[in-house]
């Protein structure tokens, strides 16, 4: 095993962010799921609204919008942990998990913080105005994680691609601080 093959020391602000931007998915997608199977109180409007058209798709919607939505949330914890530098035994370059992890934090930001937000800023609420009171509080506060997701992806990506550069050598740094002269 090479140095390159060797899976470098993560710094626990890296760690952090990668677990803290996985974690960041999971409440409004548990929420969605309690939503859609009926199990929160004053939200049966909504939960008829998404079901209008056609009940099991509106079920098979829900649940998979959240295994999606944990499961890009996972993959973050990759840059982090082993598993998420091979792919069937192989080591994969750096630049692909740097650019899937910022491409996808930066989509993620770009619908949570900018999309989302703008919308319910000029009234398009996603629920429609169909929930209010505690539901709406609850809902609220299990939405407000993915505002971070976005950015603690891409911080995370940024991180991964730190610590995977090459290592550097003493030789390296003293031929950058010294440029040799071309007269000797």
């Amino acid at each position: 095993m090479t140095s390159e093959d060797a899976v470098p020391e993560r710094p626990g602000w890296l760690i952090l962010s990668a677990w803290c931007a996985f974690l960041c998915t999971v409440p409004s997608a548990l929420w969605r799921v309690a939503m859609i199977m009926g199990w929160l109180p004053d939200t049966s409007e909504l939960r008829s609204r998404e079901l209008e058209q056609d009940a099991v798709n509106g079920y098979l919607y829900v649940y998979a919008l959240s295994i999606v939505q944990v499961g890009f949330g996972f993959l973050t914890v990759g840059l982090v942990r082993p598993w998420g530098e091979r792919i069937l035994g192989r080591t994969i370059p750096r630049i692909i998990p740097t650019l899937l992890g910022i491409l996808g934090g930066l989509a993620a930001t770009w619908i949570f913080n900018i999309a989302m937000v703008s919308a319910i800023a000029f009234g398009l609420r996603p629920d429609g105005g169909t929930v209010s009171g505690w539901p709406l509080v609850i809902m609220v506060w299990c939405y407000l994680p993915l505002l971070l997701w976005g950015p603690l992806a891409v911080l995370s990506a940024c991180g991964y691609w730190w610590v995977r550069r090459p290592p550097r050598t003493i030789a390296s740094r003293a031929a950058r601080a010294e440029p040799e002269d071309p007269e000797d």
